[in-house]
């Protein structure tokens, strides 16, 4: 069987059972499953993500902080309501 994510021809034992009951085969090998479903890749994901999150944070004239991780953040921010309102000019 042909594993999708390696493009190698391996032996059907290296791969594990998706549906017992029905037979069916991960796509992946095993080795590849394991890479994809690394525990250290999720842990990494959150720690960029709270770092992103901390550096992100945009105070406003407005008296508004609000966290912004791309300029679409900035522009629904300027068009609300409480922004227009409370704005400084």
């Amino acid at each position: 069987m042909e594993c999708t994510k390696c493009k190698k021809r391996l032996d059907l034992s290296l791969f594990s059972y998706k549906n017992i009951e029905d037979k069916i085969y991960y796509l992946y090998c095993d080795n590849c499953r394991e890479k994809t479903n690394n525990d250290n890749k999720k842990i990494y994901n959150n720690i960029n993500y709270l770092y992103v999150k901390n550096n992100n944070v945009i105070s406003c004239k407005c008296g508004k902080n609000y966290i912004a991780f791309r300029s679409y953040h900035i522009t629904r921010h300027e068009n609300s309501k409480y922004h227009k309102e409370n704005i400084i000019s």
